[in-house]
């Protein structure tokens, strides 16, 4: 029998499919096997169901990808959720920034979450509120959460719907708590790893795809901090700042790399207060790395 799933776990010796009958473990094709290394969590396949009694197949064909990320290795991933805390973790602008810049590079629509406001004073939540009008005015959406109180959670899950999402971010500032609150039908795994189908235990640091609802999906990424930043021209970088693009054809230079030119459509919104000078900085931070790698790639 024909059928169609996505790649959930990737094991040892096969890959678990989740499909209309039920989740399949697969083996791939024999003309597959030389690209083995190349599928993973996430993956859309074509699969051939050899035994409907204990649901084994052989994977047949993988489809064309909507997005890649490599580190971890997630395909079709529409949605990276990156979450934050004004205090306990202290905030990271430039983490953040460097998320959003690797989302937009990847493709992936970010949601910007920060969670435990309920330990927030009143001028701690002004200076939220202050950072939160700073990215909704680069066109990104922001939660405000608190798992403790309940703040925002039901407004998250609606966020999660008709998505293949992830949570990301540093240590500490409540991701698993958040999880266990949208989806708490769910098990979660902080620091173990239990097989999908309760074919015993393994201990490597894979990604589970969990199926909560129809077309709604989300990623088990046990320590996943950050999502690795893409390998691009250093010229590009800018294209994912989406309001140092909006300025593209606008500087009097067309080289201008909006650091200090004179004439520099950016530096002018910067000054006049539309563009955050903080923003500025991560994007020439990024740019000079993005420059050292495509120098070193040439040796």
């Amino acid at each position: 029998m024909e059928s169609r799933g996505r790649v959930v776990e990737e094991q040892k010796n096969y890959f678990l499919v989740d499909t209309n009958q039920g989740i399949i473990r697969c083996v791939l094709k024999g003309t597959l096997k030389k690209v083995r290394a190349r599928i993973c969590a996430g993956d859309l396949v074509q699969i051939t169901v050899t035994n409907n009694d204990s649901l084994d197949g052989i994977i047949t064909n993988v489809e064309e990808r909507t997005s890649y990320i490599r580190r971890p290795a997630l395909a079709n991933l529409t949605q990276i959720v990156l979450v934050a805390t004004l205090k306990s973790p202290h905030l990271d602008l430039e983490s953040i920034d460097r998320m959003l810049f690797s989302a937009e590079a990847y493709g992936i629509k970010p949601l910007l979450v920060f969670n435990k406001v309920d330990l927030l004073s009143d001028s701690e939540s002004k200076e939220l509120d202050a950072i939160i009008s700073l990215y909704q005015r680069c066109g990104y959406s922001s939660l405000k959460t608190s798992a403790e109180t309940g703040i925002g959670i039901e407004r998250l899950k609606e966020f999660c719907e008709r998505e293949i999402s992830a949570f990301s971010g540093l240590s500490g500032v409540g991701k698993s708590t958040l999880l266990s609150k949208i989806f708490p039908d769910i098990h979660f795994r902080i620091g173990e790893v239990s097989g999908i189908r309760g074919r015993g235990t393994h201990t490597t640091t894979n990604i589970i795809i969990h199926r909560y609802k129809e077309d709604s999906y989300i990623a088990d990424t046990p320590g996943l901090s950050f999502i690795d930043i893409p390998e691009i021209s250093e010229e590009s970088t800018g294209a994912y700042f989406p309001e140092i693009a909006a300025c593209i054809g606008m500087c009097r230079f067309n080289n201008c790399i909006h650091d200090n030119e004179p004439g520099c459509e950016v530096l002018q919104r910067i000054n006049s207060g539309q563009i955050a000078a903080s923003r500025r900085d991560h994007y020439l931070k990024i740019y000079s790395e993005m420059k050292v790698i495509r120098k070193q790639y040439r040796k």
